[in-house]
């Protein structure tokens, strides 16, 4: 099933990604516009070096040449927090979330103030259901560093309550979003997906065609409220709004199998 992920502030692993440390120059030399070569170099590289290669393997999906070599920076400093928020990084984007948690641990323990890396661990912990997303969610309400994020946080909030099937609770969060910011799409999915998991798909269906008023060219909203008249047996109407959703966003490959599963394109 397709669902909305949440996108969050999660940035490409940096070693400026500590508060108050020096950003990472944008340019020619960036790692969005150079590609690397396809060896990486041998020997004792300076640690810059090095971290560029562990951003740049990472860029190419390559996440066990990015541990590789991370692991080597953290041979000569254990304690780096920057480098053991980019183990943390290749770890979880090879889905080893158990061992990405204790690395973003570690890095926010090392580092004392760390926000995206208590941003990127929060975002685990309410995917998982984790006991200490509560506390950590109410500390980064509070901190200067995330309130721009209010909202991704109440969301990571009120999936941490789906996690858990505690629907009343998760939809008294995303209610709460909605009306602190009615603009804020990804609450309406989620909101909507807690009625459509419970076969609810009515009220299901209310909440994602309010996403499209909210913004008329928001192609998850059309697709879900296709799935919903798909599943309320109003086929012509599931099959128009697959359609709109396929001409807002051509990739959205589950439109595609919607409508050949109404018969309408082969």
């Amino acid at each position: 099933m397709l669902r909305h992920v949440v996108s969050l502030f999660l940035l490409t692993a940096t070693t400026a990604a500590c508060n108050n440390g020096p950003e990472a120059p944008a340019g020619k030399d960036s790692i969005e516009t150079v590609q690397p070569p396809p060896v990486v170099p041998e020997g004792n590289l300076p640690d810059s070096v090095r971290e560029q290669w562990v951003k740049r393997l990472a860029a190419r999906k390559d996440y066990t040449g990015a541990l590789e070599q991370v692991n080597m920076l953290l041979q000569k400093d254990s304690a780096n927090p920057a480098w053991l928020f980019m183990k943390a990084d290749a770890l979880e984007k090879k889905s080893d979330t158990t061992n990405a948690i204790r690395y973003f641990e570690q890095s926010i323990a090392e580092a004392g103030v760390f926000n995206e890396a208590e941003m990127r661990l929060a975002n685990l912990y309410a995917e998982t259901g984790h006991p200490k997303f509560l506390p950590l969610s109410e500390q980064l309400l509070r901190q200067p560093g995330t309130l721009a994020y209010r909202s991704d946080i109440l969301l990571m909030k009120g999936i941490y309550y789906t996690r858990l099937y505690d629907h009343s609770r998760a939809l008294a969060v995303y209610d709460q979003i909605i009306r602190e910011d009615y603009s804020y799409l990804d609450a309406y999915i989620e909101k909507g997906l807690v009625y459509y998991d419970q076969k609810k798909y009515q009220p299901a269906y209310e909440v994602f065609r309010l996403s499209t008023t909210v913004k008329n060219s928001f192609a998850d909203g059309y697709y879900w409220m296709a799935r919903c008249e798909e599943q309320l047996n109003r086929s012509g109407e599931a099959a128009d709004n697959y359609k709109r959703a396929l001409a807002l966003d051509p990739s959205l490959e589950e439109a595609r199998d919607g409508l050949k599963r109404l018969g309408q394109i082969n």
